[in-house]
């Protein structure tokens, strides 16, 4: 429940009404009522402070932020030296086919039709025996534009002796700027977390610092003396791609002390296949139940400490299914085959598989 401002309650009647009484209280001899002059001065100041008081209640916002302060996150967290990460734009190879000789300039825009995003060519090509190819960068940051292959297949302005464009292999890496929620959370655990002379929590908040990962988590010694390896993820928790993995391990070989032997992997995606036979609820049907245990499995696994090995009960799986509101009683369950804990690796990304309802 959102607290009530001490504020809430002062109305410009309110108000108004205070300053009339205090006036009439000190003795003035002065007429206040409706649309006399005293009254009409009192009725537009008592507006103005009326104004003012609204205001601060976002006074905490600025001063105390937390994940709905918008800018003033970032006003703060640039005191410790931090700023919001920017996003970046996708790239992608795009292949040309057409007549010998013709001259693709750089910044040709391209499309993909379905999307409509669009791309420009960084470099200029040439056709060459009926091909050529030629590197682009998406129009506007963000991971929107990490597009699969083939789907960037249009061209804005038709170059003449151009037959054919596309993408033969994926754009990656774009990313999208980060969003209060995830800046606020970084900010946060850089503010409560002792960081020093190249401790775990410092490797974490250097991967971090890289665009493009959300999340991160540090194994030391995990393969002896002055070995460190760095878990990342992006914003949902999922694999990030090779681009920002390599740039998240180049920030780190420049800020980590010297000594340091240092393995950065992105987490890899694990399904977890669920089978179930239940007794239904009237007015349920088993596609409803697969849909109540999906998003149940879903939040149990990510509410897992993120970048750790963890073994999860087999019995936190069965207090989902029971507590689905369409399951009245249970016959058999399976998690990930078994029916037994199931361990989840530090790089496993955990999310849940097939669903099987009977």
């Amino acid at each position: 429940m959102t607290a009530i401002s001490p504020y809430d309650e002062l109305t410009p009647e309110s108000i108004k009404a205070s300053m009339l009484s205090d006036l009439t209280a000190k003795g003035v001899d002065v007429s206040i009522r409706e649309g006399s002059y005293a009254n009409t001065l009192v009725s537009v100041a008592a507006y103005q402070l009326f104004k003012m008081y609204q205001q601060f209640p976002s006074l905490l916002h600025m001063a105390f932020p937390d994940e709905t302060s918008g800018e003033y996150i970032d006003k703060n967290a640039a005191q410790i030296g931090m700023v919001r990460a920017a996003g970046k734009k996708a790239t992608v190879e795009i292949a040309f086919t057409g007549t010998e000789s013709t001259y693709i300039a750089a910044g040709t825009a391209l499309y993909a039709p379905e999307s409509g995003l669009q791309f420009l060519t960084t470099e200029e090509a040439i056709i060459t025996d009926g091909s050529a190819t030629a590197p682009a960068e998406a129009a506007e940051v963000g991971a929107d534009y990490n597009l699969p292959p083939d789907s960037i297949t249009a061209m804005y302005v038709n170059v003449a002796g151009v037959l054919s464009v596309t993408n033969t292999e994926a754009a990656v890496g774009g990313v999208d700027v980060e969003s209060d929620i995830d800046f606020f959370a970084r900010y946060h655990q850089r503010r409560t977390l002792p960081i020093t002379s190249g401790n775990k929590n410092h490797y974490i908040t250097w991967a971090l610092e890289t665009t493009g990962v959300a999340y991160a988590n540090c194994e030391p010694l995990w393969n002896g003396n002055g070995t460190v390896r760095v878990i990342i993820a992006g914003a949902d928790r999922g694999p990030v791609d090779e681009t920002i993995r390599q740039n998240c391990y180049d920030h780190i070989e420049v800020e980590r002390p010297i000594g340091a032997t240092v393995t950065v992997v992105s987490v890899v995606t694990r399904e977890i296949p669920l089978t179930a036979t239940v007794t239904l609820l009237d007015g349920y049907t088993t596609e409803d139940v697969k849909n109540q245990l999906t998003a149940a499995v879903g939040e149990l696994l990510a509410s897992q400490t993120f970048g750790e090995t963890v073994t999860v009960p087999f019995s936190r799986f069965l207090a989902c299914l029971l507590q689905c509101p369409g399951v009245a009683d249970y016959s058999a369950l399976t998690v990930d085959g078994g029916m037994s804990a199931i361990t989840i690796n530090a790089e496993d990304a955990a999310v849940v598989g097939t669903v099987a309802i009977s």
